[in-house]
């Protein structure tokens, strides 16, 4: 069986590291206070945050994921939907369902994945007083026993049409539950600063920032040694140099193409250089059709530009060798190339740098052609 994970929130023997940041986060938890975790996308960010409270053994976590919501009423009935899975076995499951009532809720059981699901009523409309009454919802629950709220991707709450309304709301009522703390998790920063540091917004100074980093390569590339032996193969640190670079150091994404690398290798197998390539040829494969997508979304000038960036990298876009290769006369142009691919989720910035979401797409692109 394939030991490596990804894409998925880990813990355990799964569970690689982060010693110092898992003693801050259990103090932090312990002690109720509020906090912001900050780390880009597939760092490990919420599988430390549950590993933290896993470790703790003084609550239960409350995840709520707000990736992609755009309105008040999807907020809602997202913290609602956590709400309901987490407590569907204990004896305040029935009180809840008698609560929330007026969205005549309906609990089913998925045929494929055998997961709970709930849902409810699509022609309630839930407005800005609901945020309230969740959260005294929460209150009473965490009273009967504590709670750890969790929400991931927070800055996504800015896309809502109504969100400084919305952050008002929840910042009003969260500053009162000094018994429980919340998590605020979060992969654009320049959004997460907006929330957490602009003096206008109303969650200033409300939390702690912790930074998630990618893990060094000595203790995850130990770990991941390890789990290459599982399955009786050999992988040594000129492949695994490789494949922190190929994956830019995200542990979420070295664990993919390690899982690739598995697939592509047998027991007793020493794995060599080459079967990188096979490892990333099964990766473009999976994902051939989306990185088409980007592709087909992207202007001739658009491409240009992100075929440079991926040959180049991205730390120097207005410079004149930069736009020489990219075939642009002025800078403007490369400027609102890469403000449509950062709108499109394809690049981000970090430190002066634009870089791919998806290191793989990145790698695609000259392969491709």
């Amino acid at each position: 069986m394939n030991p490596f994970k990804y894409g998925t929130i880990v813990s355990g023997k799964n569970f690689c590291g982060r010693k110092t940041l898992l003693k801050q986060v259990m103090g932090y938890i312990e002690s109720s206070q509020h906090i912001v975790i900050l780390g880009e996308r597939r760092v490990g960010k919420s599988s430390a945050v549950n590993e933290a409270v896993l470790k703790c053994k003084v609550g239960r976590l409350l995840y709520v994921d707000l990736l992609g919501i755009k309105s008040i009423d999807a907020l809602c009935r997202r913290i609602l939907r956590a709400i309901v899975v987490l407590e569907q076995k204990t004896g305040w499951f029935d009180k809840i369902i008698k609560t929330l009532s007026y969205l005549r809720p309906s609990i089913s059981v998925d045929p494929i994945t055998s997961m709970p699901t709930v849902s409810f009523d699509a022609s309630v409309e839930m407005k800005a007083n609901s945020i309230l009454e969740i959260l005294t919802l929460i209150e009473s629950l965490s009273k009967k026993r504590r709670l750890v709220v969790v929400f991931d991707e927070f800055q996504d709450i800015l896309s809502l049409e109504d969100s400084h309304e919305a952050l008002a709301l929840l910042r009003s009522k969260i500053q009162f539950q000094s018994d429980i703390p919340y998590i605020f998790i979060g992969s654009v920063w320049h959004k997460m600063d907006e929330i957490f540091t602009h003096h206008d917004s109303p969650f200033f100074k409300s939390a702690i920032p912790l930074m998630v980093d990618p893990l060094p390569y000595k203790e995850f590339s130990r770990f991941l040694k390890k789990k290459f032996i599982t399955g009786q193969r050999k992988i040594d640190d000129e492949v695994l140099e490789k494949v922190f670079k190929i994956a830019n150091n995200i542990p979420g994404d070295i664990q993919q193409l390690c899982e690739a690398l598995w697939e592509v290798t047998s027991e007793k197998e020493i794995i060599s250089p080459d079967k990188l390539k096979n490892a990333l040829e099964l990766i473009f494969a999976r994902e051939q059709k989306s990185y088409e997508n980007y592709v087909s979304l992207l202007t001739n000038i658009q491409l240009r530009c992100l075929m440079a960036i991926a040959k180049q990298g991205g730390k120097s876009v207005f410079s004149i060798s930069f736009m020489k290769s990219a075939g642009f006369n002025n800078p403007s142009s490369v400027r609102r190339a890469i403000t449509r691919l950062i709108k499109l989720s394809i690049l981000f910035e970090s430190g002066g740098e634009y870089k791919f979401i998806n290191p793989f797409f990145r790698a695609w692109l000259p392969y491709k052609g």
